[in-house]
């Protein structure tokens, strides 16, 4: 019994660490925050409904999009109820598949066609948090968020989503969230543990 416990201990080491090494290897851009916006203005919407990529919800409000270069948007939602959502938009073309699955798997979002956002026909990873903003149809901002976890805004560059499209959109961010590697690995170490626990009882 001894024996399958280090096995066991061995693989989830051996699972833990090599996901830790490539996680590691993965180095996300800088983007700036809302509460003091750079780049170049792509477009300004003083109102209006705006989608959030990986979110159902839509939001009334002002709408403002920076491009901060080729690969990098800032997307900047007010909300009328004061409740700002950033969204860090990142062209990932460059990215290998098992770089994007651990970034997804810590909370960015896969778009894998950013032209239905408004964006350029390619693949982008969007990451999503609050900040506060004044309650108007503006973009002005009080405070904000760190510059790597943001909130995102609807029609980037292109204007607005509304409706049945915003809603297909956020599918989609949801379906690509998670790492389909490190799930299954869960559940296996989950089923090895939970066999061990009843040929313990077992034996007993």
């Amino acid at each position: 019994m001894k024996k399958i416990f280090f096995i066991v201990s061995l693989v989830l080491s051996f699972f833990v660490s090599g996901n830790l090494s490539q996680a590691l290897a993965v180095t996300t851009p800088s983007f700036p925050v809302c509460a003091n916006p750079q780049g170049e203005i792509l477009a300004t919407y003083n109102s209006g409904t705006h989608g959030v990529p990986g979110d159902g919800t839509t939001y009334n409000g002002s709408d403002t999009v920076y491009k901060i270069d080729q690969d990098i948007i800032l997307q900047c939602l007010c909300p009328d109820n004061g409740e700002g959502i950033q969204t860090n938009w990142w062209k990932v073309a460059d990215l290998s598949e098992s770089d994007i699955n651990v970034l997804v798997s810590q909370g960015w979002i896969l778009v894998p066609d950013g032209s239905a956002w408004g964006l350029s026909s390619a693949a982008y990873l969007a990451k999503n948090i609050s900040f506060s903003c004044k309650s108007s149809n503006n973009n002005s901002t009080n405070s904000s968020s760190n510059s790597n976890g943001t909130s995102g805004g609807g029609g980037v560059g292109g204007g607005q989503i509304l409706g049945a499209s915003t809603i297909l959109q956020a599918v989609l961010g949801l379906a690509t969230t998670g790492s389909y590697p490190f799930i299954l690995g869960v559940i296996i170490i989950g089923l090895i543990a939970l066999s061990m626990g009843i040929l313990l009882r077992f034996k007993k």
